[in-house]
């Protein structure tokens, strides 16, 4: 059972949405040869997070794969304004605190740990899970929300959320309240998830190739 933290930001976000259609609507396939500048390209498949694989232990029901259609979504006013609100709502509600100091991971013998933020504390993982869970409540397709590990301007693992548009792809960073394209955030970009399939990574290019990446901590605050 989710705590009541999450389910307060659910209720907020689901009447800040009343006034909007559902963006599920706006939903449309990615054509096959689509492959504007705007959008990140992506290689092969690369090894998972450890973060992603434990946090998929407990709590599977939240990585079921879809039906391997790669949707964006098409970003219009309304769009924009539910996407800025759950962005907001979370970088201003959620305390950043990190992994170690939160729940003692180190001296259980875990590296990084990915989960919600029930206790309104959390680090840049458990935000994007976060504003993931409460987009996709609200409508959005899971397809279009992709988790994406990058390496921040101190060259320190990060997670950001990638929001897959017709626009382009979109960054949510708990780091930042303004929404970037992919290419302004001045981040190098390591690997996400395939919109086909969250449990499969993708190396993503252009980007650097890092040594012992699948257990980045990825935790900053």
């Amino acid at each position: 059972m989710r705590s009541s933290t999450v389910v307060s930001f659910a209720v907020s976000v689901c009447m800040l949405f009343t006034i909007s259609p559902f963006v599920s609507a706006q939903a449309r396939e990615v054509p096959a040869d689509a492959s504007p500048s705007s959008f990140a390209r992506t290689g092969g498949a690369v090894k998972a997070p450890v973060g992603w694989t434990s946090f998929c232990a407990a709590q599977p029901e939240e990585c079921r794969a879809g039906d391997g259609r790669a949707l964006q979504v098409r970003m219009d006013a309304a769009a924009w304004r539910q996407l800025r609100q759950v962005d907001r709502l979370a970088n201003h509600q959620i305390e950043g605190v990190a992994d170690d100091e939160h729940y003692g991971i180190y001296k259980m013998g875990i590296i990084n740990w990915w989960t919600y933020p029930d206790d309104g504390k959390g680090n840049c993982n458990d935000y994007v899970l976060l504003k993931r869970k409460l987009l996709v409540e609200a409508g959005w397709p899971k397809s279009a929300l992709l988790l994406t590990v990058v390496l921040d301007h101190e060259n320190k693992g990060h997670l950001v959320l990638t929001v897959r548009t017709d626009a382009g792809d979109l960054i949510l960073d708990n780091m930042v309240d303004d929404i970037l394209a992919w290419d302004e955030t001045g981040y190098t970009f390591v690997k996400r998830q395939s919109a086909e399939d969250p449990n499969v990574w993708l190396e993503m290019e252009p980007g650097h190739a890092v040594a012992g990446v699948a257990s980045l901590p990825a935790s900053r605050d």
